[in-house]
């Protein structure tokens, strides 16, 4: 990543906090419209008899584009900057997310491809476009706020992950009327995830005019020579992220069915215990990252986190404490827990909400101990084209032994197999982020354990 040209007039001291707020709306649309399916799945099951495998492919039609996006994507950004990258992507999303709404109703015959040639074209746009405006965090914040920076576009990011999952309870008229009224919300704020890119490149544009804030950015591009010389650490790092994200994402993808067919919850009380996972992670997130700062002990983190993780799944399907929980709101997002909810999903919740901010806050951050500075973008790159093929086998795989259990309200019992290939790749995981801290124990440590780790010899 180069550095902005020196600029022969000051910037206000508030600009790029402008140019950070920007962003970061448009980053809670592009959240907001991927989440934003799965509190409509078990209304697709009704209008269309989606089948799990079908429900699982959706996600899969998604990685599939983002996976294309991380061997081809860096160029195009390098090419095009920032903020006319952030425009298409933005333009390339916001059509996904239309096409989504709509796709069943122009493809009657194909409903499910319909939606998932939508679900794709969301992908291209939604990755590219992460990548554009975290870059765009580097640019303007290196050197002064970055951790904070990064902290405050998560923060408003997973609001749209939150906000998705409590759409059966602010939107619940919607819901009402069908699968196509809450997915079309979501294009209205996929519209919105664009106007905000433009918003951003605008202040782009006047930056450079005023204050002469120019420079290319080199992004991340996978180096096919470098994968065979990363050392075992990293793989240990590698193997605890697709472990990991192939665990929490396809569970948010099944959780609201499995909630109400293996637990008998309605559709708005499934979406409410769901937003404890962004939930917790917006607010745990900079905390952890601040307590690694301070204190080190980042693969120990790590294998903690990641071991909260597995008990979670065996506690929903086994643990029947009998007690139900009362309404539990709070101010501007409304009802957090909805009446009846069972105190032990609220507690399986609650761990997995931890594991969602207490793994990635020190498990991205480490690759950059593991490995030098000239080949830290083929670390990433190849890291995040391994999460999502996993993620992408997941699904499918969740899918298709969901239909194979005929796993419904009818037949509870079939989610079990399910959800237990949740608790084993948890495990798996487990297992990863163990050999990390035993490797950081040992002579070849990289000072993931230290207060101030070290360069990478």
């Amino acid at each position: 990543m180069t550095e902005a040209a020196p600029s022969p007039r000051p910037q206000p001291a508030g600009y790029r906090w402008l140019v950070l707020l920007a962003c970061s709306v448009a980053m809670f649309g592009n959240y907001y419209v991927f989440d934003a399916l799965y509190p409509v799945t078990p209304l697709l099951e009704k209008a269309f008899g989606f089948t799990g495998e079908q429900v699982g492919l959706l996600d899969t039609a998604y990685n599939v584009a983002a996976l294309l996006t991380l061997l081809a994507g860096g160029v195009l950004i390098d090419r095009l900057g920032t903020a006319r990258s952030s425009v298409l992507f933005g333009a390339i999303g916001a059509a996904g997310t239309l096409l989504i709404a709509f796709g069943p109703v122009l493809t009657p015959g194909t409903p499910a491809l319909g939606m998932a040639a939508g679900r794709f074209v969301l992908g291209v746009g939604s990755e590219l476009f992460i990548v554009a405006a975290t870059t765009v965090v580097g640019r303007w914040f290196k050197g002064k706020e970055i951790s904070f920076a990064l902290a405050v576009q998560l923060l408003i990011a997973r609001f749209g992950s939150l906000a998705a999952d409590q759409s059966p309870n602010f939107a619940g008229g919607l819901f009402e009327r069908g699968w196509q009224a809450p997915l079309l919300l979501a294009g209205v704020l996929g519209v919105a995830w664009f106007v905000f890119a433009v918003v951003y490149a605008g202040l782009e544009a006047n930056a450079a005019r005023r204050y002469g804030v120019k420079g290319t950015v080199s992004t991340d591009k996978l180096v096919l020579g470098d994968l065979v010389r990363f050392d075992r650490a990293y793989w240990w790092v590698v193997g605890l992220c697709v472990a990991f994200y192939a665990t929490i994402f396809p569970f948010r993808t099944f959780a609201n069915l499995f909630f109400i067919d293996y637990r008998g919850l309605s559709n708005e009380a499934a979406g409410s215990l769901k937003s404890v996972l962004p939930l917790l992670s917006m607010i745990g997130m900079p905390l952890f990252g601040l307590l690694a700062d301070r204190f080190g002990k980042r693969a120990l983190m790590m294998a903690a986190g990641s071991a909260l993780l597995v008990p979670p799944f065996l506690l929903m399907l086994w643990w029947h404490t009998g007690v139900v929980l009362p309404e539990v709101r709070l101010p501007l997002l409304g009802t957090v827990l909805a009446a009846g909810t069972p105190l032990e999903l609220v507690l399986a919740m609650a761990m997995m909400g931890l594991a969602f901010a207490l793994v990635p806050a020190v498990l991205w951050p480490a690759v950059t101990y593991l490995v030098p500075g000239t080949r830290l973008g083929s670390a990433y790159a190849l890291m995040t084209f391994c999460q999502q093929v996993g993620w992408a086998a997941m699904s499918w795989g969740m899918g298709k032994v969901k239909d194979v259990g005929h796993a419904s309200a009818a037949a509870p019992g079939g989610w079990v197999p399910v959800v237990l290939m949740l608790a084993v790749l948890s495990s798996a995981g487990f297992v990863f982020s163990f050999l990390l801290w035993r490797s950081e124990r040992g002579a070849g440590a990289h000072g993931l354990e230290d207060v101030t780790p070290g360069e990478h010899a």
